[in-house]
């Protein structure tokens, strides 16, 4: 954008390595992705773009530098998610419980090797959407702020333009307001960014690809038992697998409805009940459950501020109770462990691709012996670029005579 002044990726193009992800109009190439998370990290490039034109760099040097900033881009994105996930911990528990829980959102999930290693979609979905519960915790504080509400919107919209699995979000915060006996014209106020957003997403999609929901292939026609037992007990891609700190999501949910406070409150957890558990069915439902190439249940990313959000009141069962506190102390060490894995070893064994492609061969998700996580381990650490990684870092901030 900063050296074309546009969204194709012409230049780019004979370079990229999956040709899948480019869709072809008039002859000008387009990402099949959404184009919203590009747009938000764009004035990030700004130094790096007037670098690059001022030396004239070919394209090859410029993809060696992109792939640096996309880490670099994609880590502070996870990390301001993280800061403002404390923000909205802190408003609905005390300091103790809000660190605890924020650590672990950080370093015992997937916002850490998923969102924070590159920039898929989630890193941004999740600061959108911890975004929106913040200024729902607002609008309780003080549920006169127009300020608050449109800001709420304002979230949710982006949230959907970062990831349009994020429909169902908006639709949780809706209902919840809803249900909260908001007046017509407080929806409306609401509404207006969700429908400002949504009418240039559909004039984009249209435009490029000439469908309302772009070039995203809607196949909702998997096995959804199948998909669910993957999605959360599955060695390649199970979330209690890879997190099993999340279980006291479960127990956290469990005791926010015995409450008898659970007709008023924040509607935060309303909100993260309804969005965690529609987004786990669609997924479930989706053929391509697993999520491709990746190192846990990716496609889960979204959710995981409204888990942990979930997880809360169940803090105060494990301040108090020996054994839960234990079991919590067991299953944060072990979620820790493994995300360190993936965050450091994945995807050096190559596990995705080798001995066949998993999208191939779905049943290996289900190889206990032969999981992401034992694979990862045994290839070891890979703390940096490989030495061909290395000679092209070299080029970029030492170019020789070619």
């Amino acid at each position: 954008m900063w050296l074309d002044g546009a969204v194709t990726l012409d230049r780019f193009a004979a370079d990229i390595q999956q040709p899948r992800v480019l869709f072809w109009k008039d002859g000008h190439a387009y990402s099949i992705y959404p184009i919203a998370t590009a747009l938000l990290i764009t004035p990030l490039y700004a130094p790096a773009a007037l670098v690059v034109s001022a030396g004239r760099w070919e394209t090859g040097r410029i993809m060696v530098l992109a792939a640096i900033l996309e880490k670099l881009a994609a880590s502070l994105i996870a990390a301001s998610s993280v800061a403002c996930f404390y923000w909205l911990a802190r408003r609905l528990v005390g300091r103790r419980r809000a660190l605890v829980a924020a650590l672990a959102y950080a370093f015992a999930t997937e916002t850490w090797t998923v969102s924070s290693q590159a920039l898929w979609q989630h890193g941004a979905s999740e600061l959108a959407v911890i975004a929106s519960l913040c200024f729902l915790v607002r609008l309780w504080e003080r549920p006169q702020r127009r300020g608050a509400m449109a800001l709420a919107g304002l979230s949710c919209a982006l949230a959907v333009a970062f990831r349009s699995t994020n429909i169902l979000f908006l639709g949780a915060v809706l209902w919840a307001l809803i249900a909260g006996r908001r007046k017509l014209g407080e929806l409306a106020f609401f509404l207006s960014a969700p429908a400002a957003v949504g009418a240039a997403l559909v004039a984009y999609n249209l435009s490029v690809f000439g469908k309302v929901a772009g070039w995203y292939p809607m196949a909702f026609d998997g096995s959804l038992p199948s998909g669910l037992a993957g999605l959360l007990l599955s060695p390649g891609r199970g979330l209690l697998v890879y997190t099993p700190i999340l279980l006291f999501s479960i127990v956290g949910l469990a005791m926010r409805l015995r409450s008898r406070t659970r007709g008023g409150g924040p509607p935060v957890y309303l909100v993260s009940a309804l969005f965690s558990i529609s987004l786990l069915l669609v997924t479930g439902k989706w053929r391509l459950w697993w999520g491709g190439h990746c190192y846990g249940p990716r496609l889960l990313t979204d959710i995981l501020p409204c888990l942990m959000i979930l997880m809360l009141p169940a803090l105060e069962l494990v301040s108090r109770a020996v054994l839960a506190r234990t079991l919590f102390v067991l299953a944060l060490l072990w979620s820790t462990f493994v995300q360190t894995v993936g965050a450091f070893c994945y995807p050096g064994s190559r596990w995705d691709e080798t001995p066949v492609a998993v999208g191939d061969l779905p049943a290996r998700l289900w190889d206990w012996k032969d999981s992401p996580l034992a694979r990862s381990l045994s290839a070891g650490p890979r703390l940096g670029p490989d030495a061909a990684g290395f000679d092209q870092i070299r080029r970029v901030f030492r170019p020789g005579p070619d």
